[in-house]
């Protein structure tokens, strides 16, 4: 009976849009590849087209809320023509918020934010996986104190501008991270 009534609390709150979890003891995350964000990049000439995969994760830990963004990618095709620059600039900032509530109207605060420069990665690998221990294209903010009344988030911006199309920056709003509590 109680497995029962924790798998439809816990598939009730995945439904009202957001994953509640109780304050941890140790630590508790809102990482899932099913809130993985992925967007192609067309790049001009013969040079390799893309997609990239970002995954915002927000945890606790000891007290302590962090944020980050893991990016990831890969060809679209494997026939590289092009080895040549793709990016004068591939930005990412991850920002780990908060608000009061878990749904509308509640509107979410910046607590803490970074900006990551993964230009010179990006340009170097054409596929890259990112794991949890890979720090080189994982862009984290700052941690907060966890406060048990807010309900925590991780949301990221990534900038880039493709060398050589002429178009200049573009900048992609991802998916937020499920809600912590």
């Amino acid at each position: 009976m109680r497995k029962t009534l924790a798998a439809a609390t816990l598939a009730a709150s995945i439904v009202a849009g957001g994953i509640v979890f109780a304050a941890p003891a140790s630590a508790v995350g809102s990482c899932s590849d099913s809130f993985k964000d992925q967007f192609d990049v067309i790049n001009p000439g013969n040079k390799p087209d893309q997609t990239y995969y970002i995954e915002n994760c927000a945890d606790v830990t000891n007290g302590k809320v962090t944020g980050h963004s893991a990016t990831s990618w890969q060809m679209l095709d494997l026939q590289a023509i092009d080895l040549s620059k793709r990016f004068t600039s591939f930005k990412v900032t991850t920002r780990l918020e908060a608000r009061s509530g878990p749904t509308a109207p509640d509107v979410d605060k910046v607590i803490t934010s970074k900006t990551c420069d993964l230009t010179e990665l990006v340009n170097k690998h054409y596929q890259y996986g990112a794991s949890d221990t890979d720090r080189a294209s994982t862009c984290a903010a700052p941690a907060a104190t966890y406060d048990k009344n807010l309900w925590w988030s991780t949301d990221s911006t990534v900038v880039y501008d493709i060398e050589g199309d002429g178009k200049g920056p573009i900048t992609r709003q991802l998916t937020g991270s499920p809600l912590l509590h």
